[in-house]
């Protein structure tokens, strides 16, 4: 057997502000985890709150992988255990009851975990993180929430240029647009948009977003274009749209947001565990392959407004996203 992981943070000038946490317990189970960005900004132990987070899940999970009641690796239980502990932490920072009123105020982590059951391997998503097993196999779960978003910004990056902008206008007004939505002028929207071009910018988004989507009903589509990312909790842990999608926040998930999965152990020769900083999987099971998947996007993409559209680019010191994945080769 041979082990590899890497994580790396989106600010190479902060690496300790990494949101991403792994997990490597041979015989037991392999995980990634990915805290939950919040654009607040605010603090918690000195912490943001998706390093909070993210740091609350690697230990439960520890703990239940660990358990010897826990032989079965049941998700539920898995789930109940991390939640009592996210909302314990609410309750140590005061703000249990505000948490359990407003999604956006909670502390959020996803997680792709590898949970080792002697003759199989149980596989649980909760959220965007992914696996590939022997190379191919590949599992994400993707509502197509963030698609949105990226889509004005992207949109909003061709309106800027167009007009004469330079790369820090088409990037500020890119982000103004996917963080706050396209319903009105933001100020970092300005001298680049006024109202009428921000009005025509959303509706080539709305054009452009129901054919990328066109199963989702517009109405839920309006939302995302109207708040930005701001305006993402709707749809966190509930069914009430096909953009609904799963994260680990303390509270109650649908088990039909949730891709749980068995593979008998001799079927597996690779277990690939990584989070969404990565935009293209490497081209074989090595932490080598991926890095230099991540630098050919850099390459090509790097502000992810083309053939890796993202609501964030890269820029100078910073990346779009934290990055992490877990190799196991089990021949």
């Amino acid at each position: 057997m041979k082990i590899e992981a890497f994580s790396e943070g989106k600010d190479l000038d902060a690496p300790r502000a990494n949101e991403d946490q792994f997990l490597v317990l041979p015989g037991r189970g392999y995980a990634v985890i990915d805290g939950v960005t919040d654009i607040s900004g605010r603090l918690y132990d000195g912490m943001r709150a998706g390093r909070l987070a993210s740091g609350i899940v690697q230990r439960a999970v520890t703990k239940f992988l660990a358990d010897p009641a826990e032989a079965e690796m049941l998700p539920e239980h898995l789930i109940a255990r991390v939640s009592a502990d996210l909302r314990a932490a609410y309750e140590r920072h005061g703000m249990l009851d505000a948490a359990r009123a407003d999604p956006s105020r909670r502390f959020g982590a996803t997680l792709t975990l590898a949970a080792d059951l002697g003759a199989a391997f149980r596989f649980i998503l909760i959220g965007d993180s992914g696996v590939r097993l022997n190379g191919a196999e590949l599992s994400v779960v993707d509502s197509g929430l963030d698609l949105v978003t990226a889509t004005l910004r992207r949109l909003a990056f061709r309106v800027v240029a167009e007009a004469g902008g330079g790369l820090e206008d088409r990037r500020r007004v890119g982000r103004a647009c996917a963080f706050h939505g396209g319903a009105k002028l933001h100020p970092e929207m300005l001298p680049w948009l006024d109202d009428a071009q921000r009005a025509a910018l959303y509706e080539d988004g709305l054009k452009e977003c129901r054919r990328l989507l066109s199963g989702v009903p517009e109405a839920d589509l309006r939302h995302l274009l109207d708040t930005g990312i701001s305006g993402q909790g709707r749809f966190q842990n509930n069914t009430i749209s096909k953009l609904s999608y799963a994260v680990l926040d303390g509270f109650d998930i649908p088990m039909s947001l949730i891709q749980v999965f068995d593979r008998p152990r001799a079927s597996i020769e690779s277990i690939e565990l990584f989070t969404d900083g990565y935009f293209k999987p490497g081209a074989a099971p090595a932490v080598a392959a991926w890095e230099a998947a991540f630098a050919e996007v850099e390459r090509i993409d790097p502000e992810k407004i083309d053939r890796y559209p993202s609501v964030k680019g890269s820029a100078g010191r910073l990346r779009t996203d934290d990055r992490t994945v877990v190799v196991v080769n089990l021949s």
